[in-house]
């Protein structure tokens, strides 16, 4: 590949240098296209070590820093949630409060008292009525059935008890309801 023969400056290189040349600017390409990818990749890979290194040693601190703000600042959040709930529970507290006055006076007043007085009286009237029917049937029946007069005696007696309750009951009602009439002004 070498010649021998003199060159002439002038002269046009031969079909052989000219490859060479090509051959040898190509390997040089090659090479240099070569250090630059690698020096490239080299410092693709430092900067992505870099980026790591950062992200895992200083990447906790600002987070708990950040968290910590976040509970200062729900703590701050809940204490005045805290207070608006007590105040809600006193104004509900005071609402129940007045009903409750309301409904109380209503309940005092000797009218209604009268009136639920009436009512009870007149349930206790019928509890009679019926415990009465109820005994009067019982001794229908006991009359019926041979041999069972020791039976209705023992029906009797808690029927008794319970008319004897309820006459107490309707007298006391009736009393109750007598003393809010007489402390009418």
């Amino acid at each position: 590949m070498s010649s021998t023969a003199p060159k002439d400056s002038d002269s046009p290189p031969s079909e052989d240098e000219r490859l060479q040349l090509l051959t040898a600017a190509g390997r040089r390409n090659r090479l240099f296209i070569l250090a630059l990818a690698g020096v490239l990749g080299s410092l693709m890979l430092l900067s992505v070590g870099f980026n790591f290194y950062a992200l895992l040693s200083a990447g906790d601190e600002p987070r708990i820093a950040a968290l910590e703000q976040q509970v200062v600042k729900l703590r701050a959040q809940l204490a005045t949630q805290q207070e608006a709930l007590k105040h809600q529970e006193d104004l509900f507290a005071s609402q129940q409060a007045n009903q409750l006055t309301g409904l109380f006076a209503r309940a005092e007043n000797p009218d209604s008292i009268t009136e639920v007085s009436q009512v009870l009286q007149a349930q206790e009237e019928d509890f009679q009525r019926v415990l009465q029917g109820l005994k009067s049937g019982m001794a229908d029946l006991a009359n019926m059935l041979p041999g069972s007069r020791s039976w209705l005696n023992l029906y009797n007696e808690p029927l008794d008890r319970a008319l004897l309750n309820s006459r107490k009951r309707r007298e006391a009602i009736q009393a109750w309801g007598d003393k809010a009439v007489g402390a009418q002004p």
